[in-house]
């Protein structure tokens, strides 16, 4: 329902229990605030600057003051507490933190695909719609939101065209590879990726503290030969999968941390974490860290503990490289694609000929703030 639609919520009564404000509305549903939470919600100038929107008083400096009084009237609630301090509420602030309702507020639904199915439901946007138009990049957000991805369409095949889609996207993410990259199988890099081999679907940064959010891809060229097809999977879908088929996989995978690591002359990045991350409150699927090249060695506490490691792996892998689960198209100079990173597993057919990649990465954080603030996620 539209918020603008939605009646606005009144206050019917409010009275004191224990030390919560019990408040009913209108509408049947009754909420209690402990007073330690209403008094570090006060909005009055000493306790919240409405400038910056943060709070102004220190949590060391909060009174553990008391309720005294309690006045109300349909649109808001205002208290006196016993050292004189005087708070205000108005009842749509108040209406926000039902728990049952607010824990599902930010939560992201994506919707989980499977192979080629997809691409009729994926946003393609032309690339001057997108820089200048609110709607185009309304569209361009909520793709990744549901299905992790978008692609821009007559795009001019330079790395300075790139980067305009990568700053609207939320700026550069700058990486050991740089901030924009250009790369071919003729480059020196401790990577899979610089050869002409193909790459199975895999995420990348598993090696990283922090994984890239989003990941961009430009073909500015490809000459004298044949392939490089993009192979990308529904790594949630694949989780979704084995869950239901192999639960004991998921477990493992969700519980047991798989180090991964880079390493190249001047550089040594390492990190360890669940190939598949989950949301402890709401178990949602939160990020897929997946990438049969960059494991590294690992000893086990157990010989139970090495075998599920091989076998979950094996079962998780069978999903994400199952041709019915794979979407494969072939980029071209003027098509950009980008996926999330968290989510999406990408890979490519081998090639020949002079191809050359271009692209770059952006922050999960940054691509989420501008998907915040054009108002697709509460």
């Amino acid at each position: 329902m539209d918020k603008l639609a939605e009646t606005p919520p009144v206050i019917s009564s409010a009275e004191l229990v224990d030390q919560a404000v019990a408040v009913v509305f209108e509408d049947g549903r009754s909420l209690s605030f402990e007073d330690c939470w209403l008094r570090d919600q006060c909005r009055c100038t000493t306790c919240y600057n409405h400038t910056t929107f943060q709070r102004a008083t220190h949590i060391l400096d909060i009174p553990d003051s008391k309720v005294a009084k309690i006045v109300f009237d349909p649109s808001q609630l205002c208290l006196t507490w016993n050292d004189g301090h005087e708070s205000s509420y108005a009842a749509e602030f108040l209406s926000e933190f039902d728990y049952s309702t607010w824990k599902e507020k930010s939560r992201l639904r994506p919707v989980l695909w499977r192979g080629a199915d997809v691409a009729g439901r994926v946003a393609r946007v032309p690339v001057d719609e997108f820089l200048n138009s609110v709607d185009a990049q309304k569209r361009v957000f909520q793709s990744l939101l549901d299905y992790g991805v978008v692609l821009f369409e007559g795009v001019e095949p330079t790395l300075d065209a790139t980067e305009a889609i990568c700053n609207g996207l939320g700026g550069v993410q700058h990486t050991l590879f740089g901030g924009m990259w250009r790369f071919s199988s003729g480059q020196q890099r401790a990577d899979t990726a610089y050869t002409s081999l193909p790459l199975a679907a895999h995420t990348d940064n598993t090696y990283c503290t922090e994984a890239a959010g989003l990941q961009i891809f430009h073909c500015l060229q490809h000459s004298g030969g044949t392939g490089g097809e993009t192979v990308l999977s529904d790594g949630f879908f694949a989780a979704s999968q084995l869950k239901a088929d192999h639960p004991e996989d998921f477990t493992f995978l969700s519980s047991f941390h798989l180090q991964a690591e880079y390493v190249e002359p001047g550089h040594h990045h390492a990190y360890s974490a669940p190939v598949i991350s989950v949301d402890e409150r709401t178990g949602d699927l939160k990020q897929i860290r997946y990438n049969v090249y960059d494991r590294s060695t690992m000893a086990f506490s157990s010989a139970e503990e090495c075998r599920s490691y091989y076998r979950s792996l094996r079962s998780f892998a069978r999903y994400c490289e199952d041709p019915k689960n794979q979407w494969i198209f072939k980029l071209t100079p003027g098509l950009v694609l980008a996926f999330d990173n968290f989510r999406v597993l990408h890979g490519r057919t081998a090639f020949t000929g002079e191809r050359v990649l271009g692209g770059s990465y952006v922050a999960r954080s940054d691509w989420l703030d501008r998907a915040r603030t054009l108002k697709l996620i509460e």
